[in-house]
Order: structure tokens, then C-alpha cells, then sequence
């Protein structure tokens, strides 16, 4: 009888992210390690966080650098290419120690696939995961016009990525359907693993009871189109200031503006902005004094067809949301699921948060909405989705 061992179950992941603080890869990489891989992940590194750590049965591998936030597209360019040259390097040297089944790639860029050129030649399947379509976040981001040279040129590599890749899987359907597949993908070659809330770490409050002022929170990357510029204006103008105050977590490329907006507008007595970025399991803690959760949105050609997560989240703790109406949002909830506002006019968000102000008792309705619909938008299957498709890629059912 021949004794050969088998072959291991290893998976290798790379993200520009801080592994700590992406809910997505975070559940993703977990997923993995419940379903039997083991999972090595490539990711930027944080100051003060070790080069190399196991996480909840993930081996992480920070990489000597940090995520770029600015406000110049070619500097964004020039930060991801210094990433995939050093995760090219590093998945080549551990490929050969590991033999890896499969690499797991996420977006953004696109091009970072082409990094698992030596794994993919020794026959490992390859995933291009993508959290944010490219060509329209560049375009959004920097005012861009679609359909421009630059425009052009990220929807060129996002094709190209997609056709290197094994498997491509997206975060919605909104995406696949009002994004991906206008830009001209396969509709077989794409696979929706929804980026849904994880219902243990957001469990449902078993209580929901407002003392004195009501508590908005918005955690997340601060970004002007998030709609925070609409936010700050909008509580400008609400009569009911002394009734409310507003909680925001998180850093980005709007923080300094968001800082300036606060102390201009003389929300300071209403604003409270903790400019800081928390790891993913830290945020429940961080929000359990808050009754409502913010999801204010600018709406653009990517944002329209975004389900911000932190929405989801809120639902999963059964919090009431006040959101904006958009192509993804209106997909998935009805009217009477949110209390909704016009996202380009702040008036209308001031109203909205007046009409809470002025009788908390209205957010009872939308607090039994958010429980009823918890389920319908938790991890839970989507993990097994996930997991299934890695061991039809890996053949790991076979082993």
C-alpha cells in the first residue's frame, strides 16, 4: 500500500489594504481557514504592527509599506506598482516553500494578478476579486470623464486582469449586472460572494432604548464621496441641534476637509470625529452607544451601484438607517426598510434628521425592519458560497 501525504490545502491572498481594519478579506481569509486551507496573506503594513503574525489562524505578511492617500491618480499608479513588484517578489520565493492551490486577489488594482505569474504557470488557480470596478472609482475620484484616455486605459487592465484570472467574483449583483458586464466581462467567468454583514460580529442588540440625545454614528474610510460634505451641511441647518449628536470613525482622504467643514460650520457641540482607523473587530464596541446609523452617499457611476457595508451593519445590530437612494440601496431595500433622503440636497437630510429629532419614537418602526431583515444580509451563506467555489478551483474535494 502506498502512503503518500497529501498534497496541502494552501491558499495565498494579497491585498493594498491593512489586513486589521477590511472587513471583506477579513471574512474572506477566515472562510478559507474554517473551510480546512491554510492561508497566507500578503498586505500593506501599518506602523507599530509586527512584518508577520498569525490572526485568528491567518499567517499575515505585511509588506514595508503603507497605503497612499492623496489626490494625485499617477502617485496612486506609481504606490501599486511598488506593491505588486514587492508581491511578486514575495508570492514567487513562497510558492516554491508552499505550493500554493490558489491565489486570491483583490482589487484594487486590477493588474496586481499578473504578480502570481510564477503560481499561476506552476498551475495555480488564480481569483480576481473586485471590490471596487476601477475605471469608474478613478473617474469619480478624480472628477474624471469616462470614456477618456485614462478611463480607457484602467478599463483596458481590467479585461486584461479578468482574462489572466481563473474565476472573478464581485461584491454584488448591482455590480456585476450595471458595471462589470457593460465593461464588457463574461457573465459566466463572474461570480457574486455578496459583501454582507458578519452577524457574530454585528449581533443584534437585544435592546433598543433612546435616553436623552439620539446618537447617529458613520464609521468607515473618510472620503468625500461618502457624502460627508452633504452630512456637515446638512446638520448646519437643523433646528433640532441640541437633540442630536453625530459619531464618525475612521481616517482618509477627507479628514483634513472634514475637519475644516467642522470647525467652519461650528459643529463641534454636535460632531464628534474620532480621525482614527480601528480594527474591524473593535468597531461594534466603538458604536454601541449609537441608536442610528448614517450612510449618507454621493451618487456617481460607481457609487450608484455600491452596498456600502457599514448600511448592512447597522441592520445586522438592528439599528434604524438614514440613507440615499441609489441604484444598489433601492435593489436590495424597499422605502419603507430606511428613512431615505435626496443625496444631493442636504436640506432634505436635515429634515429627515429634525423629524428623529423631534420624536425618537418614529425610529421604533425601522429599528423592527432592520431585525426583520438581518438575515437576509448575513455572512453566513455567502461564507459557504465562498468556500465552495475555493474547493472547486483547488480540487481540494477530490483530495
Amino acid at each position: 500500500m502506498n502512503h503518500h501525504p497529501q498534497r496541502r490545502k494552501t491558499v495565498l491572498m494579497l491585498a493594498y489594504t491593512y489586513y486589521e481594519s477590511d472587513p471583506r478579506v477579513i471574512r474572506e481569509a477566515e472562510a478559507a481557514v474554517e473551510g480546512g486551507f491554510e492561508v497566507d496573506f500578503l498586505a500593506l503594513r501599518k506602523p507599530g504592527t509586527p512584518p508577520e503574525e498569525m490572526v485568528r489562524g491567518v499567517r499575515v505578511i505585511r509588506l514595508p509599506q503603507g497605503k497612499y492617500r492623496g489626490g494625485g491618480h499617477l502617485r496612486y499608479l506609481t504606490e501599486y506598482g511598488q506593491f505588486f513588484l514587492r508581491c511578486f517578489a514575495k508570492s514567487t520565493g513562497l510558492f516554491f516553500q508552499r505550493r500554493y492551490r490558489a491565489v486570491h486577489v483583490n482589487n484594487m488594482p486590477d493588474f496586481l494578478v499578473f504578480s502570481t505569474l510564477v503560481p499561476r504557470l506552476f498551475g495555480s488557480k488564480v481569483i480576481l476579486d473586485i471590490h471596487d470596478p476601477m475605471p469608474n472609482t478613478f473617474a469619480s475620484k478624480f472628477k474624471g470623464r469616462e470614456g477618456g484616455f485614462f478611463y480607457r486605459l484602467l478599463l483596458w487592465q481590467e479585461r486584461l486582469s479578468a482574462a489572466y484570472s481563473s474565476q472573478v467574483i464581485t461584491v454584488h449583483h448591482p455590480v456585476k449586472e450595471g458595471i462589470l458586464l457593460k465593461h464588457g466581462l463574461a457573465p459566466e467567468a463572474i461570480e457574486v460572494i455578496a459583501n454582507f454583514a458578519d452577524e457574530k460580529l454585528f449581533p443584534l442588540r437585544e435592546r433598543f432604548h433612546i435616553e436623552g440625545k439620539v446618537r447617529f454614528v458613520f464609521h468607515g474610510t473618510i472620503l468625500e464621496r461618502s457624502g460627508l460634505r452633504t452630512l456637515m451641511t446638512a446638520l448646519a441647518q437643523v433646528r433640532h441641534e441640541d437633540r442630536i449628536i453625530v459619531t464618525i470613525i475612521g481616517e482618509g482622504d477627507f479628514s483634513a476637509e472634514l475637519q475644516g467643514l467642522i470647525h467652519s460650520l461650528q459643529l463641534e457641540h454636535v460632531v464628534e470625529f474620532d480621525n482614527r482607523s480601528y480594527p474591524v473587530h473593535a468597531i461594534p464596541e466603538r458604536i454601541a452607544h449609537c441608536h442610528v446609523g448614517l450612510v449618507p452617499l454621493e451618487i456617481s457611476s460607481v457609487t450608484n451601484y455600491a452596498l456600502p457595508l457599514k448600511l448592512l451593519e447597522y441592520v445586522s445590530l438592528g439599528l434604524p438607517v438614514v440613507t440615499v437612494r441609489s441604484a444598489a440601496i433601492s435593489y436590495y431595500f424597499r422605502e419603507e426598510d430606511c428613512i431615505f433622503f435626496d443625496w444631493n440636497d442636504p436640506s432634505s437630510l436635515s429634515r429627515a434628521l429634525d423629524r428623529i429629532a423631534g420624536n425618537p419614537d418614529v425610529l421604533l418602526r425601522y429599528r423592527e425592519r432592520s431585525v426583520a431583515l438581518r438575515e437576509q444580509f448575513s455572512w453566513g451563506g455567502e461564507k459557504k458560497k465562498y468556500v465552495a467555489l475555493l474547493r472547486q478551483l483547488t480540487g481540494a474535494n477530490e483530495s
